[in-house]
Formats: C-alpha cells, sequence, structure tokens
C-alpha cells in the first residue's frame, strides 16, 4: 500500500512540474514576427539593397551596453542574409534601405516625449534617440522601438524614394549585447526568414 501510494504522489508532483512548465514566460525570443505595409509590392521586384544610414549623421552618444562589435557583427549578418536572399548590395539607386535596430531599456532622465520625434522612441543605436525617421503610414501592427522588450532585434525595409517603410521583421528579446557572431547570425536568419 505505502509502494502505490508513493508512486502514486512522485507521478502526481512529475506530472504538475510539467504542468507548470508548460505555462512559464521565459525571457527568451518568442520567435520572429514581421509586418507588411500595403503599399509593398515593391518589394517583389526588388534586387539590390544600401544601409539606409551607412555612418551616423551626428557624433555618437555610446550608451551603457553599447558594444561596436554588436554593430559589426549585425551588419555583415544582415549583409550575409540580403545576398543569399538574392539581393545584391549597391551604392547607388537601390531598390529598398536596410535598417536594423536593437531595443533598450529607457533611462529615465532621456524618456521624455520632446527628446524624440512623434512615433519615434529610444535604441540601441548610435544617438540618445531613434536614429532613423521614414514614414510607417498604414502599417498594421506598427509600434514604435520603445515599445519593444529590451534586446529586440529590429529589421526594417524602407522605400529609398519616399521614405515609408515597406516591411519590419523583429525577434522579441533576442539579442544579448554579448552575442557572438554565431547568436546574432541565427537571430538575423531567424527574422529574415519572415521576408
Amino acid at each position: 500500500m505505502k509502494k502505490n501510494v508513493s508512486l502514486l504522489l512522485i507521478s502526481g508532483l512529475l506530472s504538475g512540474i510539467v504542468c507548470l512548465s508548460s505555462c512559464v514566460t521565459t525571457s527568451a525570443s518568442m520567435g520572429a514576427k514581421a509586418i507588411k505595409a500595403p503599399y509593398a509590392a515593391s518589394l517583389r521586384n526588388a534586387k539590390t539593397f544600401a544601409w539606409y544610414q551607412p555612418a551616423p549623421p551626428a557624433d555618437a552618444e555610446y550608451l551603457k551596453g553599447f558594444k561596436l562589435a554588436l554593430h559589426n557583427r549585425m551588419i555583415e549578418a544582415v549583409e550575409k542574409e540580403m545576398q543569399e536572399r538574392g539581393y545584391t548590395k549597391v551604392e547607388k539607386n537601390p531598390d529598398v534601405l536596410v535598417a536594423y535596430d536593437i531595443s533598450v531599456s529607457v533611462p529615465v532622465e532621456k524618456d521624455k516625449p520632446e527628446n524624440f520625434s512623434p512615433g519615434f522612441g529610444y535604441s540601441y543605436g548610435y544617438m540618445s534617440g531613434y536614429r532613423y525617421e521614414y514614414g510607417y503610414a498604414d502599417m498594421p501592427g506598427y509600434r514604435s522601438v520603445d515599445l519593444f522588450k529590451e534586446g529586440t532585434l529590429i529589421i526594417d525595409l524602407i522605400n529609398p524614394r519616399s521614405k515609408m517603410l515597406l516591411w519590419r521583421g523583429w525577434a522579441e528579446g533576442g539579442i544579448k549585447f554579448n552575442a557572438g557572431a554565431g547568436a546574432v547570425q541565427n537571430k538575423v536568419d531567424e527574422v529574415m526568414e519572415q521576408l
């Protein structure tokens, strides 16, 4: 009788652990997602790309946690993925412009509406504010960078003529600021698979 009760207790305990573990949310990436503008038909014919902002427009204000190595890994990983998808990097007249960002926690002293253009937020990039100012009209499910969980990788494709966002892919909380080249490449691949 004691053996049966012990077995019942152990199996009940194991079942409880399995059930609880399936309900717990982790801080890891929750999979990549993407949104696309209704006017993004031009993406189908796009063959060339360039960076939206190849260099910062002003002196850098590197923030706590910023690592130039991560920025360089991101550039390399995005370019590799674009080329694997049949795009060619060009200096002039690209079909699409590419931008990336990684969201960070907002320092209280900088989290003020007057610091940002409407619709833009705080990001990992070069400046003490969102570094890109392109439009996003009619983009279903659009949210500014400051509304993403820290460590979210965001990749944007922009129309070079209208400066309107065509496509955004992201992996929520998917990047650690000390991520190595392999981890960065895997996360960029995951995001770009949504294209």
